[in-house]
This record gives structure tokens, C-alpha cells and sequence, in this order.
């Protein structure tokens, strides 16, 4: 499996896609500042500024990245010549999967961060937010971006086609979001990996007063149950698709 890795590494660090999405995410993550003054944007405020967008910039990222590295060799078929060649289908199919995980994961949160530290080295961080609390809701969305790029896995390994995974991924994402939205009389939280983003990055606001102004506080505190809840689902859901991706890709025929 290590030379497989070794290879598709360096496919993906030459790929366009993966400079794209380093693009995206990034233009994603600082898109609320248009018009902002930035010699006032501070490292808290410019996280309670870009909290939708930061959410859903897995969203986007993910999908192209992860369908992108598990699906590209479905299409001209360079994936037999791997199994042709001796390569376990285990091999062949964690190989990409671990990839797919690992690189959708870090540009998604070089686009959450690098902007996050950049202002904090600038302005300092400011006194919107609690400095460990937020890191901490970072490092909770580890969690669902993880269960999305499983799911996505899945899907390109269910499909055997990029472009159709693409498509249904993107439909399915704003399927369960607008399901969010049209019950509202339920709080999706951890049900869904775009509903648990979009929770980790909304803040309880209220309006506080330090060094003699008056400051918008979010509150970075999370209720246990969510934090239990959003790493069972996650972990569970991820074991159930890579382990369902697998056998498929398993029993599949891809001569």
C-alpha cells in the first residue's frame, strides 16, 4: 500500500483539482470580509464573521477533493492496471481512501485557519471569543468532515463514475440541508454532517463590555451530549461507509 500512496501523492500534489480547491477554500474562508476594515478584524472576529462560510467550505471542498482522488482512475481505468499488477484490492482501495480523508481534511482547514492566524499575528485575537474554546469546536469538526469524506467515499465506490458522484453528492449535501431547514420544529444537530458543521461554527452571541466598549461576546461552550453525539455518529457512520465501500469495491468488476 505504501507505494501506491507514493504515487497517488505525487498525482495528487501536480493535480489542478488540488490546487483549486487550496483556492476555493481559502476564498471561501475569507469572502466575509469584503468591505470590512481589516486593521479591526482580529482573530476571534473574523471566525464569528466567516462561521456559515467556514461550515460550508467542507461542504465544497470535500466533495471535489475526496470524489476527485477515489474516482479519477475509474475513468480512464488506470485502476486494473494497479490489480493487474499484484496490488491487493485492499491495498488499492485504503490507499485511496486514507488519501482522500487526509488531504480533503488539511485543506479544508488551511482554509479555516490560515486566515484565523494570520489576523490573530496582525491584530492580535481580540476579545470576541474564548481563544481554547474555539480550538476546540476546530478540532470537534475534524469529526464530521471526517464522516463526510466517508460518505463521499462511498458514493465514488458505489458509482464508479467521478461525474455522477459529484452530482449525487452535491444534491444529497443540499438535500439535508433544506431538510434542516423545512423541520424546523426539530434542531438537527449531529444527525447530519452538514447540520453538525453548520452547529460547531454558530455562536451564541450576547453583548459585553471590555476595555470601555462594547463587545459582541460569542459564546464558545458546547453542551456535552452535542460533543458525545457528534463523535459516536461520526465514527460510527465512517466505519459503516469506508467498511461498505470496500466491499463493494471488492466484489465489483473492473476489468
Amino acid at each position: 500500500m505504501g507505494n501506491i500512496i507514493k504515487a497517488m501523492n505525487y498525482q495528487i500534489k501536480n493535480d489542478k483539482v488540488t490546487y483549486f480547491c487550496v483556492l476555493l477554500s481559502v476564498f471561501l474562508s475569507c469572502s466575509n470580509l469584503v468591505g470590512c476594515d481589516l486593521s479591526e478584524v482580529t482573530g476571534g472576529s473574523f471566525i464569528s464573521m466567516a462561521g456559515d462560510i467556514t461550515a460550508l467550505l467542507p461542504m465544497f471542498v470535500i466533495l471535489i477533493l475526496s470524489v476527485r482522488i477515489c474516482g479519477w482512475d475509474y475513468t480512464d481505468k488506470t485502476i486494473n492496471y494497479e490489480i493487474l499488477a499484484g496490488h491487493h484490492r485492499r491495498d488499492v482501495y485504503f490507499a485511496r481512501a486514507v488519501l482522500a480523508i487526509v488531504w480533503s481534511v488539511l485543506i479544508c482547514l488551511v482554509g479555516m485557519l490560515v486566515p484565523v492566524f494570520i489576523f490573530t499575528a496582525i491584530n492580535g485575537w481580540g476579545d470576541t471569543m474564548e481563544f481554547k474554546g474555539m480550538m476546540l469546536r476546530f478540532a470537534l469538526s475534524l469529526f464530521p468532515m471526517l464522516r463526510m469524506t466517508s460518505q463521499y467515499i462511498l458514493l465514488v465506490f458505489l458509482t464508479r463514475n467521478v461525474y455522477i458522484s459529484w452530482v449525487a453528492g452535491y444534491m444529497a449535501t443540499m438535500f439535508s440541508m433544506m431538510i434542516s431547514m423545512m423541520f424546523l420544529s426539530f434542531e438537527f444537530t449531529w444527525h447530519f454532517s452538514s447540520s453538525n458543521l453548520m452547529k460547531i461554527f454558530t455562536f451564541n452571541q450576547s453583548l459585553g463590555y471590555v476595555n470601555n466598549e462594547d463587545v459582541v461576546i460569542c459564546q464558545t461552550s458546547l453542551e456535552s451530549s452535542f460533543v458525545a453525539g457528534t463523535i459516536v455518529a461520526s465514527l460510527v457512520i465512517s466505519l459503516i461507509c469506508i467498511g461498505f465501500g470496500y466491499i463493494f469495491f471488492k466484489k465489483s468488476d473492473i476489468s
